[in-house]
């Protein structure tokens, strides 16, 4: 007799939260990567102003005024999306790894897949919140009860994001003072 589908295997649950170890390791690895290139912008930013101030040539100061506007339109959203990783991050040590649940890692799920549209001009982040996003969906087929939680986390993702928002604009302002 010939199988169509598959059933899939359940996994166990020291497997599970292997997983579950490995996928908030790498949330925070990209929480790094997102920390590193907003120091980075920064510098430029600080670079470019300070060749600004000494620079009398009217098509160099254009072109320097330009390329930093660049610079902090691209610092704000990587600042959004550092603080968006750092209140997830946050809220998972809080919780414990021991403690995660379903819940969890929808909110996971959720708040990575809108940091990928966020980061859609840094290849380097998007991918990586997506592949991260993907595990976590993975993650939940083997979860029991992971479709009560869609409305909840939504809202709660809705909010992180918010609220990061809230902190990064000042973050910014006070960065580029």
């Amino acid at each position: 007799m010939w199988v169509i589908f598959k059933r899939r295997k359940s996994m166990d649950k020291a497997t599970l939260r292997r997983e579950i170890a490995k996928l908030v390791l790498d949330l925070k690895r990209l929480h790094r990567m997102a920390f590193y290139y907003e120091s980075r912008l920064e510098g430029k930013i600080g670079n470019y102003r300070e060749r600004l101030k000494y620079t009398e040539d009217p098509s160099l100061r254009k072109t320097l005024s330009e390329n930093i506007r660049m610079y902090e339109k691209a610092l704000k959203v990587i600042t959004r999306i550092e603080v968006t990783l750092e209140a997830i991050i946050v809220r998972l040590d809080t919780l414990g790894l021991l403690n995660l649940s379903v819940k969890e890692v929808a909110l996971i799920k959720e708040v990575l897949r809108r940091v990928k549209d966020m980061s859609s001009g840094i290849p380097d982040i998007s991918l990586i919140a997506e592949d991260i996003s993907e595990r976590a969906d993975n993650l939940l087929t083997y979860l029991p009860g992971h479709k009560v939680y869609d409305i909840h986390v939504t809202q709660e993702a809705n909010q992180i994001l918010q609220d990061a928002l809230k902190v990064a604009e000042k973050r910014v302002q006070e960065s580029l003072a």
